[in-house]
């Protein structure tokens, strides 16, 4: 069992490496910072500097080429995909640029999706209305995505990440695909869903206002930690 006064995520000397046709290209270099639990760090640089591919790596989406992060007390360096699956499941939440919805879905079933894979059907339908509700979808429970706005779209699916109440929840440019006044709606639904719920925040973002609002700010600037805010 973690203990509560450790970091939530630790990471040390990471580094990412990839081959391309002129040879090795380094992504991430030497990599460090820990994060507490219940804070919000925003992770902010230049497009090509490496902020994505950070996050996946904090996620456990991506594997390190050296180094390690530690979420929740382990080492994802030495879990395979499946047990990085499986600590991530139920504990984990994500939002994504693309809101990668099902489309096949309705709102209410993109919402209960997380719940109905963890087996836990028996009060899906009523946790996912109570989401909905409080982003503003009551009245569009049954409608598909196509047939939903960009920014009810990414409402239906921050209601999703906070649906199994997770500890962490990584944000990928949440608001990148959204006008101004839809990413201010749901910049605001994002931190007020994550005080209700106590989780730990960790975004990647181009958006200076977005990143002010966070306790820290990590800049990476080509493949390394500038200095945290």
């Amino acid at each position: 069992m973690q203990n509560t006064l450790d970091p939530i995520i630790a990471v040390e000397g990471l580094r990412k490496v990839v081959r391309d046709a002129t040879g090795e290209l380094t992504i991430l270099d030497d990599i460090g910072f820990t994060v507490m639990a219940g804070s919000s760090v925003a992770i902010v640089g230049a497009s090509g500097s490496g902020k994505s591919t950070l996050l996946g790596l904090l996620a456990g989406l991506d594997t390190a080429s050296s180094g390690s992060v530690r979420l929740f007390g382990e080492d994802l360096t030495r879990l395979d995909e499946d047990r990085r699956a499986a600590l991530r499941s139920g504990r984990v939440g994500f939002v994504f640029q693309s809101f990668q919805l099902m489309p096949h879905l309705t709102a209410l079933e993109n919402v209960m999706l997380p719940l109905e894979l963890r087996g836990e059907t028996q009060h899906a339908v009523e946790r996912a209305t109570e989401l909905l509700t409080r982003v503003g979808l009551k009245a569009r429970t049954t409608h598909y995505p196509k047939h939903l706005s960009g920014g009810e779209q990414q409402r239906v699916a921050l209601a999703r990440a906070f649906v199994s109440e997770p500890d962490v929840l990584f944000a990928d440019e949440p608001t990148g695909s959204l006008d101004a006044a839809n990413g201010e709606a749901v910049i605001n639904l994002m931190f007020e869903l994550n005080r209700a719920s106590g989780a730990t925040l960790v975004l990647v973002t181009h958006d200076a206002e977005l990143a002010s609002r966070c306790d820290t700010t990590i800049t990476i600037e080509a493949g390394r930690v500038r200095a945290p805010a």
